[in-house]
């Protein structure tokens, strides 16, 4: 029997994580869970990862879809009870939780079942190893929908960029029995693999353009060169864009680009992601290659006016844009930091600044016409906002674009391609189609007849 106080380690080593959870209303995943990475879940659809680390023979857990929900029993219990671990009352609450469970700990090592949890080093108890275990990915085998449905090339799915970013999954539906052979997109963060983004070409849309997992932070992203510093990062919506502008536009070397997708929208965390990534490759160039209608000039605003690269002032990094839409009208947002403390200075800077984005969104637009128009200024220390509405024209929404990259000094070091269809896959297939289409020959070029003279 135990004759002092358990020590915090006593609890994270010697109670077996899964049976724990079993009391606290989880259940064991038989299809998805191994001896080294158990996986369970509770009604409320709450889903855990177990892992045993082999140096501190601690038990972890992490879950799949909420990064940020990870830690041992005493996170768990902490989490669970909402636990002040800044008072001597909140640690005396864990104790007595956990010992109502675990009673005497003497007899809790001796009586780990046949079934535990296989210990594993530190280098493989991590996060990304439990998400890939999770997702379980198979290797890219079948390539018919990139090929067949996308137009893509084994050139283009087999560049370096490339290898080990893009799977297989089979999927099979329970309600009707088909089977589908996703192609798999790992979205990933610092922590790894965190969500998935499926595609096929279910004639049912089965599990089609969903994401599994946690995207909030997380991108697809192209393996990055060792020792060799890219000349461009091109930043787009789906992986398979990435690849058809690759394949459209080739760049000069194997490691001149790196690619990043977002998967759909972007999120408000991703541009976090992004910003870590270009400030540790640090590209000569960022390619904004959304889709060539108004959702995608509004990402370009979003990249434009967010993002901070190399050779900006600290005057043009400290102006920031971002747009909100709805049917039928924007709302721009223009912040504004650092500004001369001196009231009188910066209301001339501001209402300057002001005046030159209504001239130039207004240029050609009529006093009857539906024209943007602007918010009260507001201030709040050394911050300022501009707020702008303006109808969801996209003569309006190309001028903020442009401006964008104009007043944060970037145009030499972000340039915009949109391509001439929707996106870059549907710009590849109008190519390809052009260039299989039958060329006219004298046989089925029908002639000019020139009408003759009767004499």
């Amino acid at each position: 029997m135990l004759t002092t106080k358990p020590q915090l380690s006593d609890y994270k080593q010697q109670i077996d994580l899964v049976q724990f959870l079993e009391t606290e209303g989880f259940s064991k995943d038989r299809r998805k869970s191994t001896r080294r990475w158990p996986v369970l879940e509770n009604a409320e659809g709450r889903k855990l990862i177990i892992g045993n680390n082999q140096k501190t023979n601690e038990y972890f857990y992490y879950n799949p879809e909420d990064s940020r929900d990870r830690g041992t029993i005493v996170d768990y219990v902490i989490d669970k009870l909402h636990i002040d671990t800044a008072t001597r009352e909140g640690w005396q609450q864990l104790h007595e939780f956990i010992g109502r469970y675990t009673g005497d700990l003497s007899h809790l090592s001796k009586s780990r079942s046949t079934d535990t949890v296989q210990s594993q080093p530190p280098t493989e108890a991590t996060r990304s190893k439990a998400m890939s275990h999770y997702f379980r990915l198979d290797p890219l085998t079948n390539t018919d929908y990139l090929m067949e449905k996308r137009g893509l090339t084994v050139d283009t799915i087999g560049h370096r960029a490339f290898i080990g970013k893009i799977f297989n999954k089979t999927f099979v539906s329970k309600k009707t029995g088909e089977t589908v052979i996703n192609t798999v997109f790992p979205m990933e963060s610092e922590q790894g693999i965190t969500a998935i983004l499926l595609k096929n070409d279910s004639p049912t849309g089965l599990v089609n353009g969903h994401t599994w997992g946690e995207r909030l932070e997380s991108i697809w992203v192209s393996n990055l060169p060792k020792g060799h510093q890219p000349k461009e990062m091109l930043i787009c919506e789906s992986p398979i864009d990435a690849l058809s502008y690759h394949q459209l536009n080739p760049p000069k070397e194997p490691y001149d680009r790196v690619y990043v997708a977002t998967g759909g929208q972007p999120s408000s965390l991703q541009p976090l992601t992004v910003q870590r990534l270009i400030d540790r490759v640090k590209p000569e160039q960022v390619i904004l290659g959304h889709d060539n209608d108004n959702s995608g000039i509004r990402f370009n605003i979003g990249w434009s006016g967010r993002l901070q690269l190399p050779g900006q002032s600290i005057e043009q990094a400290n102006q920031q844009l971002s747009i909100n839409h709805n049917k039928h009208s924007n709302i721009l947002s223009i912040d504004v930091y650092g500004l001369p403390v001196d009231e009188a200075k910066r209301k001339v800077h501001l209402e300057s600044l002001q005046e030159r984005v209504l001239t130039n969104l207004n240029k050609g637009y009529t006093p009857e016409m539906n024209r943007a128009t602007t918010d009260a200024i507001m201030h709040q220390g050394n911050h300022s906002l501009l707020t702008i509405h303006l109808p969801n024209h996209r003569p309006m929404l190309t001028r903020i674009e442009k401006l964008a990259i104009e007043w944060r000094g970037l145009t030499d070091k972000l340039v915009v391609k949109r391509p001439f269809a929707k996106d870059w896959n549907e710009e590849l297939q109008t190519q390809k189609a052009n260039v299989e289409r039958p060329q006219p020959t004298l046989r089925n070029t029908p002639s000019k007849v020139t009408p003759q003279k009767l004499m």
